[in-house]
């Protein structure tokens, strides 16, 4: 059995099978575009027609959630890394330009190790 999307989102211990992680990018990206298309019309309606205190607190909202999805990504992410065998640590290459895309791809290509590593057991195998 795949490990539940949402699980474990802030904790950069344990492992993250291929379909976890590409489901959890996907609800992402998803956040990111809903979020957007209601954030970015609030600030503008905000800063143009109301007063600036209130678009400022909008704007301070929106940078605390993009905090939030960002650690729990790097969280996951490191999670991803050590089902596949990698350090924890390699996470942070994910915010290097252009390097963090094709890092990006290749988690979401190359299956996990088989069975239990030393960061933990395997979700598939555990069924």
């Amino acid at each position: 059995m795949s490990k539940p999307v949402f699980e474990d989102l802030f904790t950069f211990s344990g492992r993250r099978n291929r379909l976890s992680y590409i489901l959890f990018q996907i609800s992402i990206w998803i956040l990111f575009l809903v979020g957007g298309m209601i954030g970015i019309p609030i600030v503008i309606v905000a800063f143009n027609g109301g007063t600036d205190e209130v678009g400022a607190i909008v704007v301070l909202i929106l940078l605390l959630a993009f905090l939030a999805i960002l650690i729990s990504d790097l969280a996951v992410t490191a999670q991803r890394l050590r089902d596949i065998g990698c350090t924890g640590w390699a996470a942070l290459l994910t915010l290097i330009p252009y390097v963090g895309f094709v890092v990006w791809i290749v988690l979401m290509l190359i299956p996990g190790t088989s069975g239990k590593n030393k960061y933990g057991p395997d979700f598939l195998r555990n069924s």
